[in-house]
């Protein structure tokens, strides 16, 4: 729990004081310090869980990825974007394609 969800929790508790205290209020109290008192429990890093990490940089590439690919298409407007994957796929493997080197190599107009 952040600590911006636990201060709107405890703002929100401070707001039914108003309140008469009935069941239905009782109830909200009751479930507001129930959450609060799990956050307390559990301790949860403000962190980035370590899920979360490698996706951020699995992202981070595929962005790069693609946007180099679209530079190049910028260059090759008459071919496919699934074309040009192919073209870099095989470039990767083999070095030869049909799109010149000079374009893989700055592929910025």
């Amino acid at each position: 729990m952040t600590p911006e969800q636990k201060q709107k929790l405890l703002e929100q508790l401070e707001a039914l004081k108003i309140f008469p205290n009935n069941s239905l209020v009782r109830e909200l109290r009751k479930e507001i310090t129930h959450k609060l008192k799990r956050a307390e429990k559990q301790k949860i890093p403000i962190q980035l869980p370590k899920k979360e990490i490698p996706n951020t940089t699995r992202s981070s590439k595929l962005k790069k990825y693609h946007r180099y690919l679209r530079m190049i298409r910028d260059n090759f407007p008459n071919l496919k974007y699934s074309d040009i994957r192919k073209q870099f796929s095989i470039r990767k493997k083999q070095g030869q394609s049909d799109i010149p080197d000079v374009v893989w190599q700055n592929p910025s107009p």
